[in-house]
């Protein structure tokens, strides 16, 4: 089973290094270290082998919002389309830090409209860096973050789990303990979307959520920009050279952000999944290779997941490449069917907790 961490700074490669002895790169700089999809080392807990998997924040100091949105809907777009679920998710909140920053803020909101409503069962928030404040200081906001509607409270109420964590591998441990006790591995409401509704990244609830927030900036800039005109008109009357030339350079460094912004929404809008996933199918009695029928890997595509022969409406059994390739050869119908009984067997076991 695999779980990811959604996190920001260097406490997300230390909880996946205490948990599982493994050696992810923890930044010491203000730079982000995580600029792609990495994996721990898996371990063993509870009889279950256990892999945590690291992606990049949206506070990302080297990528834009959207590249890390694309980063993360490719990984976990082609896990679903091919059959293998995320056993939950984690997201690690500073109890150390006095307020809830915008950066945190956007990351709990993108943390919600990955997993959606169904899968917030399947995730905990974690809260760390205890030792940096007054028990009861520390006590106080973490009441109120699971009590307020703007903080952890909406997830809390689909199921979430909140948890401390004390930087031993004990405690790390124990959240995923609690994770994967009576859990039943969910897909994420961005895997449905875009693998089942076969919606654009930016159709998304999570791509929606970055338009709002590129055009909330949006909009401060243009604002900011009325404020440096009518600032600038002063500057005129009163011949300020000074202050003339201070406003022209405030006001061309708005304008590069705007143009970055006006990029960043066509870059989103534009998103393609670079791996691109596979056709939901099911198995009909061609699929399952009786008769003279294709065997797998010679899976039948139905979008519509129905029966041609009976009619009858199935659920998918996973989401896999699909080959109609009729084979001729004896030796390649065996082939194919051990293949498929190893994929099945595989995909029965391998349950991923993402963290």
């Amino acid at each position: 089973m695999d779980i990811k961490i959604s996190s920001n700074g260097k406490q997300l490669e230390n909880f996946i290094n205490t948990a599982s002895n493994s050696d992810l790169r923890v930044g010491e700089t203000l730079q982000s270290c995580t600029d792609k999809i990495e994996f721990s080392k898996s371990f063993e807990l509870e009889g279950r082998m256990v892999t945590l998997v690291d992606t990049p924040g949206f506070d990302d100091t080297a990528k834009s919002d959207t590249e890390v949105l694309n980063i993360v809907c490719d990984y976990l777009s082609t896990e679903y389309a091919n059959g293998r679920l995320l056993h939950g998710i984690i997201y690690m909140y500073r109890i150390s830090d006095n307020r809830v920053s915008g950066t945190a803020a956007r990351n709990l909101q993108f943390y919600q409209q990955l997993c959606g409503p169904e899968a917030l069962s399947n995730s905990v928030i974690v809260t760390n860096m205890w030792g940096l404040v007054d028990p009861k200081v520390g006590a106080s906001r973490e009441q109120e973050l699971k009590s307020k509607g703007n903080f952890f409270k909406p997830a809390l109420d689909y199921g979430a789990k909140c948890l401390r964590h004390d930087n031993t591998t004990e405690s790390a441990h124990n959240i995923i303990r609690a994770m994967i006790h009576n859990n039943i591995p969910k897909p994420f409401l961005i895997q449905r979307e875009l693998i089942d509704e076969k919606k654009k990244v930016f159709q998304t609830a999570a791509g929606e959520a970055l338009l709002r927030e590129l055009a909330k900036l949006e909009q401060k800039h243009l604002q900011e920009m009325q404020e440096l005109d009518t600032e600038m008109a002063d500057a005129l009357a009163r011949q300020d050279e000074d202050a003339k030339q201070e406003l022209e350079e405030l006001r061309a460094q708005l304008l590069a952000e705007t143009e970055r912004l006006n990029a960043e929404k066509k870059r989103l809008h534009e998103l393609k999944l670079t791996t691109a996933p596979a056709t939901t199918i099911t198995t009909t009695q061609e699929a399952r290779g009786l008769g003279d029928a294709p065997v797998p890997g010679a899976w039948t595509e139905h979008n519509t997941g129905e029966d041609p022969e009976s009619g009858r409406k199935d659920q998918p059994l996973m989401h896999a490449a699909v080959a109609p390739q009729r084979p001729s050869d004896p030796a390649q119908v065996t082939q194919g069917l051990e293949a498929f009984i190893q994929r099945v067997t595989s995909n029965s076991l391998f349950n991923k907790l993402f963290v």
